[in-house]
């Protein structure tokens, strides 16, 4: 159990927070859903045994995809469903990061910029795979959104896994190399893609760059951009491949900041651990207002209904099924199959205290609260 939780310091601070900002539709949800999380508030359910009739109450958790108390389920839930498509092949860690120069621009057109984040990274990964140069084959990419970085503040990147291998003329060609192509590469032709898009967007301006609806502003302040390296990062295959699926699932669920890192919330000021990748990936602490920290956990706050996990090339969700039959048929292989019970067996199942039966029934009561989620 950790000592300091989000939710204690939205219950030791928000209210004044609330009063000195404005918050959006999402990020009032996100933060009416963490503040009650496991409070009564959201109402209880109760679980009895079938075989001894002995009850135990529980409160209902708020399920909100920003509330660090609940993502275990959630993520243990989509690892047991995309276990089933896992290919016996290398995967590669992909990750893909726009410069600090347009991080204001994309945080006031946020679902905008986050499907063209989105659009040019996957594209720009296919394209290349799909050049004979490199491999020259149909791959498979899952793509997870996360906007910050260890100090909470606004860092939108994607990582994608992508499988080493493809399908060309009903044919499996695998990467034969340690890596599926030169990070130099991939970061210009996803820096095209991403400007080439955003010039197209219907973009929201803050009130100091409101010349920025003029079109000659605008693409002066991109031009240096295409000059500018981004940071763009291939990690090589490590492990087998069924250890793809808990590392896509840790990435997959994460919120900004566990409660975990936490380690202090007194005197109006939070102070928590963050690592620094720039100091040998060095433990270290960092100490800001409750207001600074609320600001920056809110930030990250996703658009209603966004998307943040998903799926191109042969695991696009269109015909997913059917292809990886296909290119498990094409590979020759089978997944092993205790990786598929060992993940069933995370998800932990109900025992009776008292006499042991696995067999039970709910009963829910919940607030009107709830039912506002």
């Amino acid at each position: 159990m950790n000592e300091f939780t989000i939710q204690d310091i939205f219950k030791n601070y928000g209210s004044e927070y609330i009063k000195n900002h404005n918050l959006s539709n999402e990020q009032w949800k996100a933060y009416n859903s963490i503040i009650n999380c496991k409070t009564g508030v959201l109402g209880i359910h109760a679980i009895t045994c079938q075989e001894c009739g002995n009850t135990h109450i529980a409160l209902n958790s708020c399920r909100n995809r920003h509330c660090p108390n609940c993502q275990a389920y959630a993520r243990e839930k989509w690892i047991e469903n995309e276990n089933s498509y896992i290919l016996d092949c290398p995967y590669f860690h992909i990750v893909t990061t726009i410069p600090f120069e347009l991080n204001e621009i994309v945080s006031y057109n946020k679902k905008i910029c986050y499907e063209i984040l989105f659009k040019a990274s996957s594209s720009a990964i296919l394209e290349l795979a799909k050049d004979k140069k490199w491999l020259g084959a149909k791959i498979g990419v899952t793509s997870i959104l996360h906007t910050w970085g260890q100090t909470l503040q606004f860092h939108p990147h994607i990582h994608s896994i992508v499988t080493g291998g493809g399908i060309s003329n009903n044919k499996w060609i695998e990467i034969k190399n340690d890596y599926i192509f030169k990070v130099q590469v991939l970061s210009s032709l996803f820096r095209g893609k991403f400007l080439a898009l955003l010039k197209k967007a219907k973009l929201v301006f803050p009130k100091n760059k409101q010349y920025f609806k003029s079109k000659k502003n605008f693409n002066k302040f991109l031009e240096p951009l295409y000059k500018k390296v981004w940071i763009t990062y291939i990690e090589p295959p490590k492990g087998k491949p069924e250890n793809v699926i808990e590392y896509i699932g840790r990435y997959s669920f994460r919120v900004a900041i566990s409660n975990d890192r936490i380690k202090d919330i007194s005197k109006g000021k939070v102070t928590f651990e963050y690592k620094d990748y720039k100091d040998n990936s060095k433990i270290k602490t960092m100490t800001i207002t409750a207001e600074e920290f609320i600001r920056r956990f809110l930030m990250h706050v996703l658009p209603k209904r966004f998307t943040k996990i998903r799926h191109y090339g042969i695991l696009s969700n269109r015909g997913k099924k059917s292809m990886v039959k296909l290119c498990r048929v094409l590979l020759s292989t089978r997944i092993n199959s205790d990786f598929s019970v060992n993940n069933k067996r995370r998800i932990k199942d109900f025992v009776c205290e008292i006499c042991g039966c696995k067999s039970f029934t709910y009963k829910y009561s919940y607030s009107s609260l709830f039912r506002l989620r």
